[in-house]
């Protein structure tokens, strides 16, 4: 019997030691206080956040004793299933019905022996901000149309976030019914009795979060393009309408060039080295329709300083040898600005077809009587037209040019003045000039006709090519 009560205090000892053995060393004694903190990082209390992009949830949590056994990550009231452990950093998007103002961020977290901690944050949301852009992409910014005829109109916009939910198109301040999304082409009709002029045409656009835009273009309308007639050509920038005429192979026009984009007061003239510059006689203003309604340049068309002819800035001038020149200059499409060789064809062929008369005359005094050469040629009487020449001071030596104009071939080339490269005009009833398209020694090339002499009379060395002259046109 004392035996077995010897043994009981060794039972129990072994007992209670394999009870701690299973204990594991995750699990802290029951002695232990656990102490547990957590903290949301980011956002910070009061931020203000915007809704157009998705927002950074950072957290983190200590133990001291034990470890965290469960985190619980709440966005306005709604549970975060993918944040399950410490440290954290979710990216959480908002729901596209997400309301603007106050949200409440909840972190909470569990200890393993049960201790648990809390934080929250409450941010507000800002609405997102909706960008949209739009644009007319046809028709093009200063665009000409003839009355009568349709116009293509094409709109497109875009929206960053969000969707267009409103379009308005107007066409000269009235709002085109069928147009309510974008993209879009309409086609439409202008009307033949609308006024000529400037159109403005109008998209508005709005988005479903508030923002808009809009785009505009202004053409132009104009009464339709004339047909000419037989001998006649229309220059389709200004539906002006001029007499042609075929001498020998080359046709040309039979007045000179009004082409007027802009008009310059002659004062301008001395600083327009390199410089375009357009004229009308008598005219000291800047006002293209007040300059298109006097009686100048209904007559005599546009004096173009050298450039300007060219229709180009610091223009180097063309070969005077080539036919056909290959310079455009200010002519309409399908026309040229005629080289001296060009216009040295023309007096050939017109020669050619005139009959001889006398001229090139001198006094001999040793008999007391002119001699003259017999077989020469009238071509400025041929290609004078009848109007604006005053009396000849040579037609002692050319007795022909006593005789006057006679327009022979309508060419009708008359007197039109000048602009002094000083800055003032000039008028002659003698002579016209024109312009070539060389660049000469001294200058730029031009040819004359004048009632001096028979022949025209070609430039040597040039001149300033800021002077005003005018401009005849010959067909490509």
């Amino acid at each position: 019997m004392m035996k077995k009560l010897w043994m009981l205090p060794f039972i129990l000892s072994a007992v209670v030691a394999c009870s701690d053995d299973k204990s594991g060393d995750d699990v802290p004694p029951p002695s232990a206080e656990q102490h547990l903190t957590c903290r949301i990082s980011s956002p910070a209390a009061g931020d203000v956040i915007d809704m157009s992009s998705k927002m950074t949830i950072e957290g983190e949590a200590t133990v001291d004793v034990g470890k965290v056994s469960k985190v619980t990550l709440t966005v306005g009231g709604k549970v975060v299933g993918d944040v399950a452990s410490v440290p954290f950093a979710y990216a959480y998007e908002f729901a596209p019905d997400q309301a603007a103002g106050e949200l409440k961020i909840v972190l909470t977290v569990e200890g393993d022996a049960g201790a648990t901690a809390s934080d929250e944050v409450t941010v507000n949301l800002k609405a997102p901000e909706q960008h949209v852009s739009c644009a007319i992409s046809e028709p093009a910014e200063g665009a000409v149309f003839e009355l009568g005829a349709k116009m293509t109109i094409k709109g497109d916009a875009t929206a960053d976030i969000g969707r267009i939910s409103g379009v308005v198109l107007k066409v000269g301040g009235v709002a085109i019914a069928d147009i309510t999304a974008v993209p879009f082409t309409y086609e439409y009709a202008i009307a033949a009795d609308q006024a000529a002029g400037e159109l403005k045409i109008e998209l508005t656009v709005e988005g479903d979060k508030g923002a808009g835009a809009s785009s505009e273009v202004t053409v132009t309308l104009r009464q339709p393009a004339p047909q000419p007639g037989v001998d006649e050509m229309v220059d389709s920038r200004d539906n002006r309408t001029y007499r042609t005429v075929k001498i020998g192979d080359q046709t040309w026009m039979a007045e000179n060039l009004a082409y007027l984009p802009s008009v310059n007061k002659p004062s301008a003239a001395p600083d327009a080295e390199g410089k375009p510059l357009c004229f009308v006689l008598n005219y000291d203003g800047e006002d293209a329709a007040a300059a298109k309604a006097t009686d100048e340049y209904k007559k005599y068309g546009v004096l173009y300083n050298w450039y300007a002819a060219m229709n180009q800035t610091d223009a180097q001038g063309g070969n005077a040898e080539a036919v056909p020149s290959g310079v455009q200059g200010i002519c309409p499409a399908g026309w040229h600005l005629p080289s001296k060789a060009e216009w040295k064809q023309l007096e050939a062929y017109v020669a050619s077809q005139l009959e001889p008369v006398k001229g090139d005359g001198w006094y001999n005094d040793l008999d007391g009587a002119w001699v003259f050469e017999e077989d020469c040629k009238n071509v400025w009487s041929a290609l004078a037209g009848l109007d604006g020449w005053g009396a000849s001071n040579s037609s002692q030596e050319n007795p022909d040019l006593a005789n006057g104009p006679r327009d022979t071939f309508g060419f009708a080339v008359i007197p039109a003045g000048q602009c002094w490269q000083t800055g003032a005009f000039g008028f002659s009833e003698s002579a016209a000039t024109f312009w070539t398209t060389d660049m000469q020694s001294q200058g730029s090339g031009y040819v004359v006709l004048n009632n001096l002499q028979y022949g025209l009379e070609y430039s040597k060395y040039g001149t300033q090519p800021t002077r005003g002259y005018s401009v005849r046109c010959l067909k490509d």
